[in-house]
């Protein structure tokens, strides 16, 4: 967990400085649309929406997985007390004298 709050700090820290020495103006032009910005401003909102894509692209599939590890989970617990059962049962014939 500290080893993932120094990197993120380190990334936050080279965002920064990228910011600081990349303040020129930039024309950005999308399709009708045409938006001046700082080229640091623009590189962070790329990078946002990346990230963001990048999350609701990941989510999905960590949902399947979770809901899936939650109905084998289950799944085991319902297997160990059935084989508990049939262990149960295995000692008790076995204490019976031979022929019954």
């Amino acid at each position: 967990m500290q080893l993932q709050l120094i990197v993120a700090l380190i990334i936050v820290f080279l965002i920064v400085m990228f910011a600081v020495q990349n303040a020129v103006a930039v024309s950005v032009v999308f399709f009708l649309w045409r938006i001046d910005a700082s080229l640091s401003s623009v590189i962070a909102v790329c990078f946002g929406l990346g990230t963001l894509i990048g999350a609701l692209i990941t989510v999905p599939t960590l949902l399947r997985e979770r809901i899936l590890i939650s109905r084998l989970r289950k799944q085991v617990e319902i297997l160990r007390a059935e084989n508990d059962s049939l262990n149960g049962l295995k000692k008790d014939e076995s204490a019976l004298p031979y022929g019954y």
